[in-house]
């Protein structure tokens, strides 16, 4: 009769058997266990962050195998990741002299070196280790760790040679997948990873984490008609695996086609956690799709994960703003400036929304505190002079624009804004003049004009003046 009953212990029985372990340290009783049953305390300690505990029980367990590499290896890993580095080498030269073959070993050894900036000295540990074993998962790590190393230099081309020895050696790897994906999006070689994961679905057709990186490359490369399709072959594989859904809903929403991918949205939504961002994107595609109220939905989902999301705030005051609900607007800009002072984007938000209800001086105060975070964008520039025009004061409107002006040469736009200005305070001679000198520079641009103003389409002076210029 075949055992095909797993030996390894249940979950339960290992509960028992540190519930034991530990009555019998409380009663201060010796303690005798198997080999394997320390481990599997200790292992229990460690998947639960407490490390303390697995020392002692460590020192417990060399007081009956005094020769067990492993006890060595797994107390100086303890001491290497609390920064103990000296008690660990010493734990390390023990375990040495046990088990001088022990990959483990120089696993740790490399650590100890990369934590301490030796790099080279890591690199060694590894090139050592690696004539010890032929195995192809020990070589696997061996190779992941080397590109720890080379990524702390962040030598990236030696990190993804290093990831694709480990990947030929156990292409199922998910560590070495994820960090692959990683490295190719830090530096764009999308083709050399599109080849890579080509091979490695030969190796190993089932891998979705291989189909995922290579939608992902293909994605970037622009040809997202077959990264969809990986995508699809990441579904087929796992249908639980919700990254790809929002990947190609992503891709969809590149390519505009928003009812597709707010679809793919709603499917990962369905499988994932309460996820902020993902509620964001779901809300983005409603909104392109110009359903605000269900864009709303989402955005309030996000902010119930994370009361602080100025972005959401500020997005449902974007889809007001496009329903021209001004007063519902400023509400929400003003929640996004709230908990991010200072960014540009929601305080001018925030401004055009005042200048629409009528609040002038606000928006003016806030256009001033736009324009001392950032004096270089001309755009802040041209809003701040129109902002002081706005509540009457033309002297500091005509100072900006004619300082912007010197600053930015042979900008046609602000000769025609300045144009427009003075037709509505009534100076014909300085507004012809600037009309001239923006057609002079940009004739195209002159359209402007009649954007700020169109009562200027039925003025005689200013189409004869265009006329003039128009080639």
């Amino acid at each position: 009769m075949e055992e095909n009953e797993s030996m390894e212990p249940s979950f339960g029985e290992i509960v028992d058997l540190v519930k034991k372990y530990e009555e019998s340290v409380k009663e201060h009783q010796q303690v005798f266990l198997e080999e394997d049953n320390y481990e599997q305390i200790i292992q229990f300690y460690l998947d639960n962050r407490e490390n303390n505990k697995a020392l002692r029980v460590i020192e417990s367990a060399l007081e009956q195998f005094s020769f067990s590499s492993f006890f060595y290896t797994k107390k100086a890993e303890i001491l290497a990741n609390q920064k103990h580095f000296a008690e660990a080498l010493v734990a390390l030269d023990e375990a040495e002299k046990l088990d001088p073959n022990d990959i483990n070993i120089f696993l740790i050894r490399s650590d100890v070196a990369l934590w301490e900036g030796r790099h080279e000295e890591a690199k060694s540990y590894m090139d050592y280790a690696l004539t010890l074993t032929s195995e192809p998962e020990d070589r696997c790590e061996l190779y992941l760790e080397l590109a720890d190393i080379y990524e702390d230099q962040e030598k990236y081309e030696e990190v993804v040679v290093a990831l694709e020895e480990a990947l030929r050696l156990n292409p199922m790897s998910e560590e070495g997948l994820n960090r692959y994906w990683f490295c190719t999006e830090l530096t764009g070689k999308y083709e050399e990873s599109v080849k890579f994961h080509e091979e490695l679905i030969e190796l190993s057709p089932y891998s979705h984490f291989a189909w995922f990186n290579l939608g992902h490359a293909l994605a970037g490369l622009g040809l997202y008609e077959k990264s969809l399709e990986a995508f699809g072959y990441v579904t087929a594989i796992d249908d639980t695996f919700d990254a790809a859904y929002v990947c190609s809903g992503d891709v969809l929403y590149n390519m505009e086609r928003y009812e597709e991918s707010v679809n793919f949205y709603l499917d990962a939504i369905k499988l994932s956690k309460p996820n902020k961002e993902l509620y964001l994107k779901t809300a983005e595609c409603y909104e392109k799709l110009e359903e605000f109220s269900k864009s709303r939905s989402y955005l309030r989902k996000s902010i119930g994960v994370d009361p602080y999301y100025d972005e959401a705030f500020y997005r449902i005051g974007e889809t007001y703003r496009l329903e021209e609900k001004w007063t519902k607007a400023v509400s929400s800009f003003e929640r996004a400036v709230k908990l991010s002072k200072d960014n540009i984007d929601y305080l001018a938000a925030l401004a055009d929304a005042y200048m629409s209800v009528g609040e002038g001086e606000l928006a003016l105060d806030i256009f001033e505190k736009i324009f001392q975070l950032d004096t270089q964008t001309k755009q802040n520039w041209i809003n701040l002079a129109t902002a002081y025009f706005n509540v009457d004061n033309y002297r500091k409107a005509f100072q900006v624009l004619n300082e912007a002006e010197l600053k930015y040469e042979s900008s046609a736009d602000i000769f025609y804004i300045k144009a427009v200005f003075y037709f509505q305070v009534g100076n014909r001679h300085e507004a012809l003049l600037n009309l001239e000198r923006g057609l002079l520079t940009n004739f195209n641009e002159h359209t402007l004009i009649f954007e700020m103003d169109d009562s200027l389409l039925d003025n005689e002076a200013v189409l004869q003046v265009i006329e003039q210029y128009r080639s």
